[in-house]
């Protein structure tokens, strides 16, 4: 009779406490979806108090502390709940790419998404943010080979007008200039070329070129 009485206690405790875990989830989302962020990280973090591991809490105050622009605590959330097992491990590792993008930790975000894809392949918002980082480093590549070309073209054409200056006449500086401005012109046609032909080659998988990072709304 004592075991059982035991187990009653044992039972109706566990059973408290797993409500009591669920009321505050639930009272927790319901302040989150009013836009209150720090109500809603209040309850979720009164949870992770008696249960650090819990991952629907974690995954949650990652998305509290993410709308609080609290990126470094989001991370450390999205991160804790990616490594445990259960149903937010994929949802946490997209929200991490996410977070790692907004803290400007590129190459991080990069490898969050791409987790994040291999978790589950038909993920197209993982593509789509992947696919963004990527082309983003492209046209950072190009505009940085661009303005060394330009640098060096400038440098060089500046050392030739010196020397014609020294000989021309002013009607001739001036046809130069003409020129000069008309080499300008050809540079930009030239680099939108390239950038047009660069997103022809960019990666496939996304609903047309990204703009910009895109959020789930769990």
């Amino acid at each position: 009779m004592k075991k059982l009485f035991f187990l009653f206690l044992f039972l109706f405790f566990t059973q408290a406490l797993f409500a009591g875990v669920r009321g505050q989830l639930r009272q927790g989302g319901k302040f989150y979806n009013d836009q209150k962020y720090g109500s809603a990280l209040n309850h979720y973090n009164e949870v992770l108090k008696k249960n650090p591991n819990n991952q629907q809490a974690l995954f949650n105050a990652g998305n509290a502390y993410y709308r609080l622009n609290e990126y470094t605590q989001a991370e450390e959330a999205f991160k804790k709940a990616a490594e445990l097992s259960g149903d937010y491990g994929q949802h946490a590792l997209f929200n991490l790419g996410n977070t790692y993008y907004k803290a400007g930790k590129k190459e991080e975000a990069k490898k969050a998404f791409q987790e994040a894809i291999l978790k589950d392949g038909s993920d197209k918002e993982a593509m789509h943010n992947l696919q963004l980082i990527l082309q983003e480093e492209q046209q950072q590549k190009q505009n940085n080979q661009n303005n060394n070309q330009n640098q060096n073209n400038n440098s060089d054409n500046q050392d030739q007008q010196d020397d014609n200056n020294q000989a021309q006449a002013p009607d001739q500086q001036n046809d130069n200039q003409k020129q000069q401005g008309q080499l300008s012109k050809s540079d930009a046609d030239r680099i939108m070329s390239m950038a047009r032909e660069n997103e022809q080659k960019s990666p496939s998988g996304s609903r047309g070129r990204p703009e910009k990072i895109v959020d789930k709304d769990w």
